[in-house]
């Protein structure tokens, strides 16, 4: 596959495919060597993503970063098809990033790729969309642990979320056999205790909550503003209420509450009536 065709697969707007394109073609491969080793360290993304930055320059709208993540997407793919992994799952993958692009130009106005430091994950095959969800195998002292990821597109309907969870555990039974019956956790806004007060009890959230047992609650957690309504610098009377979501959080903001965020660990059988 090439760096056009993946642009394709992915969906990635007209205007910054061009500028990827444009960039790829003078990319000076052996100049970013040494800075692409650290796309396959976990515990090197973090440096080696500022010194990619570094290297890159001016790049105001982050299109020269998706042009180098893109470059090493490509070479991702040849790992995908030498280990048999689905085209699907490489696309789906892979998409997380022009979801990312739409979101800017949805709140913003303009394209932007803001989440260069989150794509040595996918690079790296640490991480991969099944379905509505997304699984990321890491390292949580000397364990290994599956984070799940939610979308900001996902499909959180029940049958959904089962479907992910159930062929998630056997793609990694498959590809991952020593992630196979890892633990499968999720730290997120979603599973804050006090949505479960706020929503109906026939919420998709309130039924994605009930399929984890909660391992930790964290009250100051304010991740959920920039989640629900785009960005975290609106003042709270001027914030969007599009959606039942948005109101209802809305007013528990106006009178001085917060959401916070969980951790929590997915049941072995969560669907059990």
């Amino acid at each position: 596959m090439t760096l056009k065709e993946v642009c394709e697969s992915i969906c990635l707007p007209e205007q910054m495919k061009r500028k990827v394109l444009g960039f790829a073609g003078g990319f000076d491969e052996e100049t970013f060597k040494p800075l692409s080793t650290a796309l396959y360290d976990p515990f090197a993304w973090e440096k080696g993503v500022k010194e990619i930055i570094g290297v890159l320059g001016e790049d105001p709208d982050g299109s020269k970063m998706l042009a180098f993540m893109l470059v090493h997407a490509v070479k991702a793919h040849k790992e995908y098809e030498k280990r048999g992994i689905s085209e699907t799952i490489f696309t789906d993958t892979m998409k997380f990033c022009t979801r990312f692009i739409m979101e800017h130009y949805k709140v913003y106005g303009t394209y932007a790729f803001t989440w260069g430091w989150w794509f040595p994950r996918q690079i790296s095959l640490h991480e991969f969309r099944i379905g509505a969800l997304e699984y990321e195998m890491i390292e949580q002292k000397e364990k290994k642990i599956i984070n799940i990821h939610i979308p900001a597109d996902a499909d959180m309907r029940r049958e959904s979320l089962r479907k992910s969870y159930e062929d998630a555990r056997g793609f990694f039974a498959k590809y991952y056999p020593e992630y196979g019956q890892s633990d499968m956790v999720c730290d997120s806004w979603l599973l804050s205790p006090v949505l479960a007060r706020l929503l109906l009890e026939s919420s998709n959230i309130v039924g994605f909550q009930k399929a984890f047992d909660l391992i930790s609650v964290d009250d100051a957690n304010d991740s959920s503003i920039r989640w629900v309504y785009g960005r975290t610098d609106i003042p709270i009377h001027e914030l969007s209420e599009h959606t039942s979501l948005q109101k209802k959080i809305k007013v528990c903001l106006m009178e001085g509450g917060s959401i916070g965020a969980a951790c929590g660990r997915l049941q072995e059988n969560p669907w059990k009536d």
